[in-house]
């Protein structure tokens, strides 16, 4: 292997890691405006008096399951405990649900 094809796989590489970076911040980049504006129509949906744990419900559910990925794949206890939290919150705002509230 010459210098030339070296140089090439490096290159090659670092574009490989470079997409991997950006996808995992457009991720969590996602992840933020998900809430914010789950957030923003849970208050209008709140002050209109209509139900909106179904919002809460699907805000958690996704980030649970994020989280839970992030912990397979990093073993990074703060991921299990979001996805904990999180998963406990998305029972609660079910069950909110389906009681009508």
């Amino acid at each position: 292997m010459n210098k030339e094809e070296i140089l090439k796989r490096a290159q090659v590489e670092n574009e490989d890691e470079r997409e991997i970076q950006v996808k995992d911040k457009s991720i969590t980049f996602s992840y933020v405006v998900l809430v914010i504006m789950a957030t923003v129509f849970t208050c209008i949906r709140a002050e209109q008096g209509l139900p909106m744990m179904d919002l809460c419900a699907t805000v958690c559910g996704s980030v649970c399951a994020g989280m839970v990925y992030r912990f397979m794949k990093t073993k990074g206890k703060a991921y299990l405990l979001i996805a904990a939290i999180t998963f406990i919150v998305m029972i609660f705002a079910i069950v909110r649900f389906a009681m009508g509230h």
